[in-house]
């Protein structure tokens, strides 16, 4: 009767054993990793993409609306002339950025109450410190004439985006046809660019323009 002895595997090929499951195993883990960070950056560019659109939104909405009024009298539209130069809307350079027309003010009737007060003031404007778009939230009381981006106080104007994922960088708004005929143009049309980064990524960069046109002008 003859004896069969059972062999283990040498040292050597345990030793290339480890090694190529090491391998296979940083290249699951590095696939992985880049799964992750693709999703990572994709969640931030579709938050970044969604915070610009967002206030982009809001901005060209009621500037498309400035000087709107449910009376019965044009002549006697109380929003027509409020804004400084005598305008529904008017581009300002905003007292919190460094940056020329980085504020925008306008006033309409946007609750079709037929009354003029100062909670129909809409403004919007760019913080440099904050990096963020600030708008105005006006309280009720009489409204004024010859209003600017310096309007009521600080505490009227509060934070729009979110600080903590987008950094806004640049906020302009450029009258058209250009600057010098804005008061007295037939048409009036508002240039809006909006500039914002990433918090989380600052290679992120994104950049919205809008060209709206102000449907009320009399």
């Amino acid at each position: 009767m003859s004896l069969k002895f059972q062999q283990g595997v040498s040292l050597i090929e345990l030793m290339i054993a480890m090694v190529l499951g090491l391998l296979v195993s940083a290249i699951v883990i590095g696939m992985f990793s880049s799964t992750v960070g693709s999703t990572r950056q994709a969640v931030s560019a579709m938050r970044l993409n969604q915070e610009l659109r967002t206030v982009m939104d809001m901005m060209v909405r009621d500037i498309r609306r400035s000087g709107y009024w449910a009376g019965d009298s044009v002549a006697s539209n109380p929003h027509a002339s409020v804004i400084q130069a005598g305008l529904p809307v008017n581009v300002f350079t905003s007292p919190k950025s460094a940056d020329a027309n980085s504020c925008v003010v306008l006033s309409y009737d946007y609750d079709a109450d037929q009354s003029a007060t100062i909670e129909h003031l809409m403004g919007y404007r760019l913080d440099d410190a904050e990096g963020a778009v600030e708008v105005l939230w006006a309280s009720s009381s009489s409204l004024t004439s010859n209003v600017d981006c310096t309007v009521l106080n600080s505490t009227n104007w509060e934070n729009l985006t979110d600080r903590e994922a987008v950094d806004i960088t640049g906020l302009v708004f450029t009258p058209l046809p250009s600057a010098a005929s804005f008061a007295s143009a037939t048409v009036r049309s508002i240039q809006i660019t909006l500039t914002g980064q990433s918090k989380s990524d600052s290679k992120l960069v994104r950049q919205l323009i809008e060209e709206v046109r102000v449907r009320n002008d009399l």
